[in-house]
């Protein structure tokens, strides 16, 4: 029977893709004079900015990595209000699953701060029980501890959990972790890759997610 769910948030949650991608093409130019592709920043989504830097450009240096990221969230922080949304339909679906015995939860590589910011800006903070976020944990994304975390705060069970996120780590996590991966197609990763690291199941809209739970929920 399921008793949790568990988001990630960018590109699930708040369509931040656009803010992100922008954030990195002004990080690298102004951080280091170089300039890289959207298809470079889009295909490391879902990891932790530390990991997308050190992946990205191997041979930066611990202090050049921290330089980059401060760089980053300050311009990341600064546009954030003007550029992030909601995905369509994210309201709605999350204030009924709110209303349902279910425990919900945010897992992101994202940091504290500007997760519950981001969340406050559309009023959605208090649909919660608990949040797990870049600071919560050792490991991160595809690693499977944010998860396992979430879990043990929600005193569920992997068996008993749902992962939605939109990136291929997302997915990794949660087939570690031991829970149902749910592959959510939006803008940035293909369906095939999902299904490839993983996904249960594909959903293209917070209705296909709503409507796989009601289905879900009415055959346990």
């Amino acid at each position: 029977m399921t008793q949790a769910l568990l988001f990630d948030l960018d590109g699930t949650i708040l369509d931040t893709t656009e803010l992100i991608v922008q954030s990195f093409l002004y990080t690298f130019d102004q951080g280091l004079g170089e300039r890289v592709t959207r298809e470079e920043v889009l295909v490391h989504f879902g990891k932790s900015l530390d990991d997308q830097f050190r992946i990205m450009r191997p041979h930066l240096s611990v202090e050049d990595i921290t330089r980059l990221v401060s760089l980053y969230r300050t311009h990341n922080h600064r546009h954030h209000d003007q550029m992030v949304s909601l995905i369509p339909g994210a309201n709605e679906v999350l204030r009924q699953l709110h209303q349902s015995p279910l425990s919900l939860a945010v897992v992101t590589s994202k940091r504290l701060d500007m997760t519950q910011h981001g969340l406050r800006l559309f009023g959605l903070e208090e649909i919660f029980q608990t949040i797990i976020h870049h600071d919560s944990t050792r490991h991160h994304k595809p690693h499977p501890e944010p998860i396992l975390r979430a879990l043990d705060e929600l005193c569920v069970s992997a068996e008993e959990a749902w992962y939605i996120g939109d990136s291929p780590y997302d997915m990794m996590a949660a087939k570690q972790a031991g829970c149902r991966a749910i592959g959510f197609c939006y803008n940035t990763f293909t369906p095939q890759q999902l299904k490839e690291a993983g996904a249960d199941s594909l959903v293209y809209s917070w209705s296909e997610l709503y409507a796989l739970w009601q289905k879900s929920f009415s055959g346990q």
